[in-house]
């Protein structure tokens, strides 16, 4: 009997968990699906469905460009949109993912323009980050090179942390028999995270570089500034160079 009601409670609270990951609103003539999926900000994914009987009008509300457009990337929207909305069979506007659906392809249609709408906003964010990271790797290195000389400084070298797992970091420094490892990080979720899980990785060796991120600008990282100061020493770009020579020491 007890087996028998705890097998209950189990299924009702996954039944419960499983309801929350998606919910609906509705707005006049507009019903806000929120789905489980995630732009690269963190906001959910929501997805608005218009019209009614027969036929349905299903669209992103324009969230993925509003995404983009916060990295500064709304100009790669278009160039993007177009594959993408292919591949799902939808359509792509110049700020929108949408589609027209009957009943019976409604579920597969919100499903399908709420995936390229993450999809799209996800490769467009990712690449402005490597090309933000890119700008600061390659004006450090240039910068090390000056401090350490070019026979000491390993550009887009690779590392292995405990974890067995190949990191590739901006450059590597040997120094005076110490490796000094800098990574470049621009203000992104991913790009801090990543990065944040690298330098702890490589803080488990027993014989661990020194972990130096380099940052554009300290204050425009807000609270990501103190999720990479726990994994290492945070340095802006500008930096002079007898304060790497110092962190070097």
């Amino acid at each position: 009997m007890i087996a028998l009601e705890t097998s209950r409670n189990h299924a009702a609270v996954v039944e419960a968990a499983a309801r929350s990951l998606l919910s609906v609103s509705h707005e006049s003539d507009i019903s806000l699906i929120t789905l489980p999926l995630f732009y690269p900000s963190g906001a959910a994914v929501v997805v608005e469905v218009v019209g009614g009987r027969d036929s349905f009008f299903v669209n992103d509300g324009g969230r993925a460009y509003r995404e983009v457009e916060m990295f500064g990337g709304e100009h790669l929207f278009g160039r993007n949109s177009s594959q993408i909305a292919e591949s799902f069979s939808i359509d792509a506007s110049k700020r929108s993912f949408s589609a027209f659906a009957s009943i019976e392809q409604l579920a597969a249609t919100i499903a399908d323009v709420g995936a390229a709408s993450v999809q799209l906003a996800s490769r467009i964010c990712e690449r402005i980050v490597v090309r933000h990271e890119t700008v600061i790797a390659s004006g450090f290195y240039r910068k090390l090179v000056q401090v350490f000389g070019q026979d000491r400084v390993v550009q887009d070298a690779t590392i292995e942390g405990a974890s067995s797992h190949q990191w590739k970091i901006s450059a590597l420094v040997h120094a005076d028999g110490r490796e000094i490892a800098f990574e470049a990080v621009s203000n992104h979720h991913s790009s801090v995270y990543s990065s944040a899980t690298m330098f702890h990785d490589i803080a488990l060796l027993s014989r661990k570089p020194v972990p130096i991120a380099v940052v554009r600008n300290k204050t425009e990282m807000g609270a990501y500034l103190g999720i990479l100061s726990q994994a290492a020493n945070v340095i802006e770009a500008d930096v002079s160079n007898n304060t790497i020579e110092r962190l070097a020491a």
